[in-house]
């Protein structure tokens, strides 16, 4: 025996009334409606309003066509709403979308499989350049390699963030101007 769990909605209730729901629909909101005082009550209002609205008479409305607007407008409303409830996501199982993440979760572990993870490699010391004394110095590990700064007084020392080393130095005697630049590349 199948039975409405919940209370119609006010269109279902809207629609009984006028006698505009398909038969099924009908079945069970009738069914429920013969056990519910609150949705007698409504479906009766709906009746009275129905037919209060019979009775008015404007001389410029075809109640005939605007009757079979609404209908339509509500069949509409009515489909439109039961597409996008059977869109929803409503935890059911979907074998394409479970076989797509399979596949990705199956590459995403071959690929650290089969990926060098570095672990065993030695990596070589990095490079260093710095400022050393009247001089520049680039050092590897352990091997280290000085370019001494010419005759003079360091007048300017500009290290960047990107691996180079200027210097300027003026010489006293002769008033010349020796500039010493140096950059590492990797």
């Amino acid at each position: 025996m199948v039975k409405m769990i919940k209370h119609p909605g006010e269109n279902e209730l809207a629609l009984l009334s006028g006698g505009e729901t398909g038969r099924v629909q009908r079945f069970f909101v009738e069914r429920h409606v013969r056990g519910c005082a609150d949705c007698q009550e409504k479906v009766a209002e709906f009746h009275d309003l129905r037919r209060d609205l019979a009775e008015i008479d404007l001389p410029d409305l075809n109640w005939n066509f605007l009757a079979m607007e609404m209908r339509a407008n509500i069949r509409v409303g009515l489909e439109a709403g039961a597409c996008v409830r059977t869109a929803r996501l409503s935890g059911s199982w979907y074998p394409r979308f479970t076989a797509a993440i399979a596949s990705l979760l199956v590459l995403a572990g071959l690929s650290l499989f089969f990926s060098d993870s570095g672990l065993h490699r030695v990596e070589p010391a990095a490079s260093v350049l710095q400022p050393a004394g009247a001089g520049i110095e680039l050092s590897k590990g352990t091997d280290s390699f000085s370019f001494p700064g010419r005759q003079g007084v360091l007048a300017d020392r500009t290290v960047s963030a990107q691996g180079a080393i200027e210097e300027r130095y003026i010489n006293g005697e002769t008033g010349s101007v020796t500039i010493n630049s140096v950059y590492l590349q990797q």
